[in-house]
């Protein structure tokens, strides 16, 4: 069975954290990464509930993740400035920064300095 994966951005440590699913107890955060990593199969989800609970509330949740197959430490050099953005307040899916595109899945996703770039 191949693992599960999701990252999310983790407002309080100023990373990205990484979760994997365990059977039987959920998704468990495993890694903080800031730098240098390469994700492949990459599936972008945001749940309208907890999307839905930030605009009722005005207050911050990690409803929103990129689920993904696996993900390698690499040193790969950047081809393209396109991200992947997501704002609850703006927009209701991730979208391309560049053509505004909605974005449901990916191959390849690199974090460089703290960012996600499309690749």
């Amino acid at each position: 069975m191949p693992k599960k994966f999701r990252l999310y951005r983790n407002l309080h440590k100023g990373c990205f954290s990484v979760q994997e699913y365990i059977k039987g107890k959920g998704y468990r955060v495993i890694d903080h990464i800031e730098d240098g990593f390469l994700m492949t199969n990459c599936t972008f989800k945001v749940y309208e509930t907890g999307r839905q609970k930030v605009l009722r509330d005005v207050q911050k949740n990690v409803h929103a993740y990129v689920q993904f197959d696996n993900y390698v430490k690499t040193d790969i050099a950047l081809k393209t400035n396109e991200q992947p953005y997501y704002n609850p307040y703006r927009v209701d899916s991730f979208v391309s920064n560049l053509t505004h595109v909605k974005l449901t899945e990916v191959y390849n996703l690199v974090v460089k300095q703290n960012q996600l770039y499309l690749c």
